[in-house]
């Protein structure tokens, strides 16, 4: 081949030569290398997530964007060409092939929203196009051809379906519905039961739910089928079978993780290490089938927040509980971490890849998979034996002989050989996946015995978790960013292809270069789980608390995490401050960081692609714990700088702030500080101050300066500080500031980012979700409700931002308790009214369908005692909730001419509450014990503070069970909750309501004594015997809605406002409110329920039961008048035990303080406020100077109304208060008290000295 051929040869591939040879070879040139790019494409397109590199990203997109015209325009012009090849019609059935393949896992996900499945459609037309080639061509292997192309039709138009499948199925498309409902009812799983030691209770679905509308009721119905079995023992040869010793093994097709957690079999015993059945001394692990099942089934709960499905609060309560035993208080850092990973790879998958499509209907559908595959390769197979027939080419045809050999049939080989082997790699990922290794799991753990064991699927299962084919869920680096060095980058030629490309290439910010990524250190993954473990996960958000700055000596480092305006500030000061510190620490070990000539700079930037070195210095010089800290505050410093430059939408700062000010700061530095600084060394200087005798304290100079001067003021402090203490405290603060930054309300920023590898801060923004928390405080976030927090300011200015040092804040309290109660003039709707007590009644204003909490609030700020407790009070920066209602108590000292609102503390209720949101109507009293609830949570046992809510409002009742069939008896004590149905006589009172709730009768009480002695006789009882599914059936007309007295959480039936109730598997269920499992036939009796106040509590709540769940129409309403006084004498139903407290004259006497009336016929559409008791005021005109005045408090409007009208009043809520007793009848029944107690004294001496009386001998 001569010069002038080549030349043309390589002119044919840019320029439309139309010699046909030319034409053949561009044509031939194009296939190979468009099919061999594809090829490779299909290869890396498991490892999508893995690829970190810009420009590779890039590559692939621009592939993936030009490549549909590339085939379109290959199969025109094989069939325009001039000459007629019979390899033609193979060569564009494999293109088309390919490019159908090359996202065959990263192609779409479930949802889909961007309609990336209509591709599919795309292909077919394709495969029409390469079918008019072949008809036209009239190729001589034309059945093989068409039946390749009829499978690839065939296996478009299932793809196109299975996603409709998965997104219809309730493993996948309906999980998140299905497990907000399942969570919600408890006959499916009791939280109170939960172990995370062992996994017990832990009944999260991981598979084989299958869900149905039960009629004729339509409540959801999970379907259970269980599956039995006889297993038979051998028989002896020359006898026959026998059933002797069989056993029955039950096969249950829903999977829950406790399930697979304890199952006792080889392969999943709860120990993690069993020998090898072989004996051959190898230990089978159990830890990563476990450890991928919990993975799957935390992912599924995950996936109902990316998809705005929300969880009940008890799950959060107990899965926070998992989390931490789990994977924060994990040892085997490593194990921690890749729960997190594979969680996070669950949700990659579903929403971004083809795997839910493959595995729609588990095993099943990816035998069909795998079946398409198998006919495949078979088809290619046979097509590639039927192309030796043109071997040598026929007449008329045109191909390309060298020396006598067919290159396109060489060429054509080796597509079929890429065709085969596709198909292998196809089936080998989708045999490897996660996904098959789950399924077989819960395969495995379906079989409730061990002698069932299949030692071939124990093999598979190894075999496959085995496998290092697909190990690697995440990509595993984190992104680096420095500042000073990239503050002066100006990426022109990139903005330029980003130009040309039409915005397929991502544009560059002016002074946003990135360092190259590293791996994340393990003493980073140490230091988190380490910060984590400290932390305080229980409040529902992270308290505005830096552990690492709490010693006295680091406290004036706390303005540059407490102070600064917002979170871009923080992390830029801290970022530069740390940069700086390392430059120091260079400087000291002799790094060179001046500007050096051109050959220093090309021979830098060639040791640099073979050295390993991350940072200025060689980290490996540093001694002990000092190179660890170093580690962890660069590269936790480097990477949360470059979360704020690209990644701005995963840090608390909403919008375009994190833009706006790194920009101006590039802008500043470029154009001004920094301006003609071309070296660290430089950039150094201009920074930092010469003498280093400067002792002026940084935070009290004004820190309203630029971000530059700001870091570098912390630097100079940290400067001054010995390396091991300035590392020490810049490793805390990072690790810290890193977690802080974590939750965020934005997860639809973390679901996009997984789409292109996810990052290192969604592992932790995952686990912190988990355990409830979705914001940290530490953030001036304007939605975080902390204006009166200590550390917060009291403005609500955005100019006026510094932050209240707590003993001010704490002084500035106690003297607005001590200012005196003001007066206004009488008159009609009045701002405020005031009582001798410093209370004032003001208007409230409702935020939008808030009144139930407005008249909550109101009737508590009534509460004198509580008042009382709550201004004496400085509780701790992370008692939040006791902070907001101290600032209301507070607001409502003095009377004053505007308007209360409660935003922040509603804004606070509604994040830890999902039924509680702004626009949305309640129950107020669920409102009401959400509210004390929380307070107390805040308030852990043994702490020095006093009790301020569980001591006013919690008390205790005597619970006694006595049967009329036999004279057995049980006494439990439980939680005071008096929740009173209303009796169908009238007319009625609460004296009746609160009888009816003393006394009932049931027919169904389990005698535990009558049942044990049953047992132990083995003898047939004809006692009465119910199932264990029956219901207390009390002897009243309106006590129909089931109330449990709980000791921690208060509930009621009214806030089941038409959630459709849970059913477990069995449909007799249905009607039943106690879910209990069948433990065999137990003994029932009739017995008498009697309830004794044990325990009286100084605020006592009574809510009357107006509503009852009615499925038609919501909740109805009861509305009977329930007559009620000023007082209430609790005195006849207290315990009258003598071992008590509650005996002799003590009197149980309360007054009235507030009321909550409902206005309405449903909890769905009414309004509520509230009557609450002032006391005298001898400045105000009133109507009556002897008797204590009530006004009406109905969100603005505030009046004074009379007593007559309170009492005539439909209450819903009473709010009474305990009547101090006078010290004369305390002082008597005192003495009543201890004659009682020596009384019995006498009586137990005489029993003692008769008995030994009576086992005295006769000698003696």
């Amino acid at each position: 081949m001569g010069l002038s051929e080549i030349r043309d040869l390589v002119s044919s591939v840019f320029i439309m030569l139309n010699q046909k040879k030319y034409i053949l070879f561009r044509i031939e040139f194009l296939v190979v290398l468009i099919t061999v790019l594809f090829f490779v494409m299909f290869i890396m397109d498991n490892f999508r997530r893995h690829i970190h590199n810009a420009t590779m990203k890039a590559i692939f997109t621009l592939v993936d964007t030009v490549s549909d015209s590339i085939v379109i325009y290959l199969l025109g012009a094989m069939q325009t060409a001039p000459f007629k090849n019979g390899l033609f019609p193979v060569w564009a059935l494999v293109l088309v092939n390919f490019r159908y393949s090359t996202d065959f896992i990263s192609g779409y996900g479930v949802p889909d929203l961007r309609g990336r499945r209509f591709t599919e459609w795309r292909n077919v037309v394709k495969l029409l196009g390469s079918a008019f080639l072949n008809w036209s061509r009239g190729s001589q292997f034309a059945l093989p051809l068409w039946s390749l192309w009829a499978l690839q039709i065939l296996r478009s138009s299932y793809r196109f379906q299975s996603r409709s499948l998965a997104l219809n199925s309730s493993w996948l498309g309906g999980s998140s519905e299905l497990i907000s409902e399942y969570m919600r009812d408890a006959s499916n799983w009791k939280p109170d039961e939960c172990n995370p030691g062992t996994m017990e209770g832990y009944k999260y679905l991981v598979y084989g739910e299958k869900v149905k509308l039960q009629k004729p009721r339509y409540v959801l119905h999970i379907k259970n089928i269980s599956t039995s079995q006889q297993r038979r023992r051998r028989s002896k040869p020359g006898k026959h079978p026998t059933t002797t010793g069989s056993k029955k093994i039950t096969r249950s097709t829903l999977i829950t993780l406790d399930k697979i957690c304890g199952c006792r079999r080889h392969l999943l015993h709860p120990c993690d290490n069993i020998p090898s059945p072989n004996n051959s001394g190898n230990i089978i692990q159990g830890k990563d089938q476990k450890d991928l099942s919990l993975a799957f089934a935390l992912s599924r709960l995950i996936r109902c927040r990316l998809e705005d499905v929300r969880l009940p609060r008890d799950t959060f309560r107990v899965n926070k509980i998992l989390v931490k035993t789990r994977i924060i208080d994990e040892k085997d850092v490593n194990r921690a971490f890749g729960i997190m990973e594979q969680q996070l790879a669950f949700l990659n998958d579903y929403f971004n890849t083809r795997y839910p499509m493959v595995f729609w209907f588990g095993l099943t559908s990816l035998f069909w998979s795998l079946l398409a595959s198998v006919v495949t390769f078979g088809v290619v197979c046979w097509l590639s034996v039927d192309i030796r027939k043109i071997y040598k080419p026929p007449e008329g045809e045109l191909v390309h002989l060298k020396q006598g050999v067919n290159v396109d049939m060489i060429i054509t080989w080796v597509f079929m050989f890429f065709m085969m082997f596709k198909e292998i790699w196809e089936m080998v990922i989708y045999l490897l996946s996660d996904w098959t290794r789950l399924l077989l799991v819960c395969m495995y753990a379906r079989w409730d015995d061990e002698y069932t064991r299949n030692h071939c699927m124990e093999n598979l299962i190894l075999c496959c978790f085995k496998s290092n084919i697909i190990a690697k869920r995440w990509h595993g680096h984190i992104d680096q960013y420095v500042f000073l060095e990239s503050y002066d980058d100006r990426p022109k030629i990139w903005n330029l292809i980003h130009t040309i490309s039409t915005g397929m290439v991502p544009k560059k910010d002016n002074g946003a270069k990135l360092s190259n990524a590293i791996d994340i250190p393990e003493c980073v993954k140490h230091a988190i789980l380490e910060k984590l473990n400290s932390m305080d996960l229980t409040a529902g958000y992270l308290p505005k608390v830096v552990n690492s700055l709490r010693d006295d000596k680091w406290k004036s480092y706390q303005w540059a995490c407490f102070e600064l305006e917002t979170c871009t500030h923080t992390i830029l000061a801290w970022h530069i401050a740390t940069s700086l510190c390392e430059i120091k620490l260079a400087q000291g070990h002799g790094v060179n960081l001046s500007k050096h000539g051109f050959l220093c700079n090309l021979l830098s930037c060639f040791t640099n692609c073979f050295c390993s070195n991350m940072y200025l210095m060689d980290e490996k010089k540093l001694p002990g714990k000092l190179q660890e800290r170093y580690i962890i505050a660069n590269s936790l410093s480097r990477y949360c700088a470059y979360l704020l430059v690209s990644k701005p939408d995963l840090i608390p700062d909403s919008f375009f702030v994190p833009n706006m000010i790194f920009r101006e700061t590039v802008t500043l530095a470029h154009d001004d500080i920094l301006k003609g600084c071309e070296s660290l060394q430089e950039r150094y200087d201009k920074l930092m101050p010469k003498e280093n005798n400067n002792t002026q304290n940084v935070r009290e100079e004004n820190i309203n300066v630029d971000v530059l001067r700001q870091g570098a003021k912390l630097a100079d402090k940290l400067m001054k500080e010995e390396n091991e203490d300035c590392w020490e405290i810049l490793s805390g603060v990072w690790t810290e500031l890193l977690i802080h930054l974590a939750p965020s309300w934005n997860a639809s920023a973390h679901k996009k980012y997984l789409e292109s590898g996810g990052e290192f801060i969604t592992h932790i923004w995952a686990v912190l979700w988990h355990c409830g928390i979705e914001k940290s405080i530490l953030w001036p976030v304007e939605d975080v409700p902390l204006n009166n927090a200590p550390g917060a300011t009291q403005n609500n200015n955005a100019e006026n931002s510094k932050v209240q040092p707590v003993n001010e804040m704490s002084q500035a309290a106690r003297d607005k308790q001590q200012m005196p109660a003001t007066t206004t003039p009488n008159g009609g709707h009045r701002s405020c009214l005031a009582n001798g007590k410093g209370n004032v009644v003001r208007k409230m204003k409702n935020l939008g369908n808030t009144c139930y909490f407005n008249a909550v609030l109101q009737s508590l700020l009534a509460l004198n005692e509580l008042r009382v407790r709550m201004l004496e009070q400085d509780p701790p920066p992370e008692r939040v909730l006791h902070w907001e209602l101290k600032k209301l108590y507070m607001d409502t000292i003095n009377c004053e001419e505007n308007t209360v609102e409660p935003k922040d503390l509603f804004q606070l209720m509604c994040s830890r509450h999902e039924d509680i949101n702004q626009g949305d109507t309640a129950d107020s009293n669920h409102a009401l014990h959400s509210l004390l609830d929380d307070l107390i949570n805040e308030e852990p046992e043994g702490m020095d503070l006093p009790s301020t809510v569980k001591s006013l409002f919690n008390g205790q009742v005597v619970k006694s069970v006595s049967s009329k069939q036999c004279e057995h008896r049980s006494d439990t004590t439980e939680a005071l909750v008096l929740s009173l149905a209303i009796p169908s006589k009238k007319p009625v009172s609460i004296q009746d309501c609160l009888d009816l709730y003393t006394i009932g009768e049931v027919d169904d009480w389990e005698c535990n004594d009558c049942s044990d002695a049953a047992a132990n006789a083995s003898s047939s009882q004809t006692d009465k015997t119910v199932d264990n599914d029956q219901t207390e059936k009390l002897n009243s007309a309106h006590q129909k809605e089931h109330f449990s007295h709980s000791a921690k959480k208060i509930s009621t039936p009214d806030q089941d406002k038409g959630k459709l109730p849970f059913l477990d598997g069995n449909s007799d269920q249905m009607d039943k409110c106690h879910d209990k499992p069948e433990e065999g036939k137990k003994i029932r009796r009739v017995a008498t329920i009697r309830y004794h106040i044990k325990k009286a509590p100084p605020i006592l709540t009574i809510q009357l039961k107006r509503f009852e769940y009615v499925h038609d129409d919501g909740s109805g309403k009861l509305e009977e008048h329930v007559s009620f006084q000023e007082t209430l004498d609790l005195t006849k139903y207290m315990d009258t035990d003598k071992d008590t407290r509650c005996v002799g004259n003590e009197e149980y006497k309360y007054c009235l303080v507030a009321v909550i009336v409902h206005k309405g016929r449903s909890l769905d559409d009414g309004h509520n406020f509230s009557y609450v008791r002032a006391g005298r005021n001898d400045g105000q005109n009133r109507k009556s100077s002897d008797t204590p005045s009530w006004f009406l408090a109905n969100d603005e409007e505030v009046e004074e109304v009379s007593l007559e009208k309170v009492l005539e009043c439909e209450a819903y809520i009473l709010f009474y208060e305990r009547v101090q007793q006078s010290k004369e009848k305390h002082g008597r029944a005192k003495w009543i008290r201890m004659g009682d107690i020596l009384k019995n004294v006498r009586c137990l001496a005489q029993k003692k000295y008769l008995l030994n009386k009576e086992c005295q001998t006769p000698n003696d």
